[in-house]
């Protein structure tokens, strides 16, 4: 799907390089790079096609696990023409910064137009949720709920997204839940490890938005699997921005 554009000479020049064993798939670095020459594709950060990459490295800077290196190679010409017209192609006319995760979208709900005499809820539907806290910074590794658990990792925007949440996935479920856009990747792994270590845990859910930047909490929860040497269980729920189970393995 992504292939460097076909020219007809190579030059040496500066090419952005990614150390994918660093890489978490935070996308911090896609809108950083105004030539769109930057993707998360699987998890991890790709380089789109060489041609849109002018090798200025400003996205260097923000990436928090310094994955991301200049190295002078043989490589396609920077195309700024065709970057910029992949660009607009790409980010539309939002108002977000290019990352996918905040592109500016408003859905009609089956229920748009009707009308309401009543907004307050006067009683609230029976919770399956059965501990707290449930944040996964607040939630310490010696939960008394956690012991022997089937603990569900839930991605804060899946939350909201996915409307039979309760139902389908907190029902007799330990949740621990967090933004790996706004967390520190390398924090969680080693407490979802200790976690994982100290309790038993029965088997793994993990619950994550489409968009790239969620994808980077499986990975957390991969990773902190082999950290913490247990054989676990884990099944993989992608949820898109509509509400709807995209993908699971």
């Amino acid at each position: 799907m992504y292939r460097t554009a076909m020219v007809s000479f190579m030059v040496a020049r500066l090419m952005i390089q990614i150390d994918e064993d660093k890489c978490t798939g935070c996308g911090l670095c896609v809108p950083n790079c105004a030539e769109g020459a930057l993707a998360v594709v699987d998890g991890v950060a790709k380089v789109v096609s060489e041609s849109y990459c002018d090798g200025l490295g400003a996205c260097l800077g923000h990436c928090p696990e310094d994955a991301l290196s200049l190295l002078e190679v043989e490589t396609v010409e920077f195309d700024e023409e065709a970057a910029m017209e992949y660009v607009a192609k790409i980010r539309g006319n939002t108002e977000s910064s290019g990352c996918p995760g905040e592109q500016v979208l408003v859905y009609e709900t089956q229920h748009a137009h009707e009308m309401h005499d009543n907004l307050v809820p006067t009683e609230s539907r029976e919770s399956e949720l059965g501990h707290w806290p449930i944040k996964l910074r607040l939630l310490s590794p010696h939960h008394p709920a956690l012991k022997g658990a089937s603990l569900l990792l839930l991605a804060d925007c899946a939350a909201a997204a996915y409307s039979g949440l309760h139902e389908d996935f907190l029902h007799e479920k330990t949740v621990a839940m967090w933004c790996p856009k706004f967390e520190d990747y390398s924090s969680n792994v080693q407490k979802l490890a200790m976690m994982l270590k100290e309790n038993d845990v029965k088997d793994l859910s993990v619950v994550h938005m489409e968009v790239p930047c969620c994808g980077s909490l499986a990975r957390t929860v991969e990773e902190a699997i082999a950290v913490s040497g247990a054989n676990i269980p884990l099944r993989k729920f992608i949820i898109g921005v509509r509400g709807n189970i995209r993908a699971v393995t």
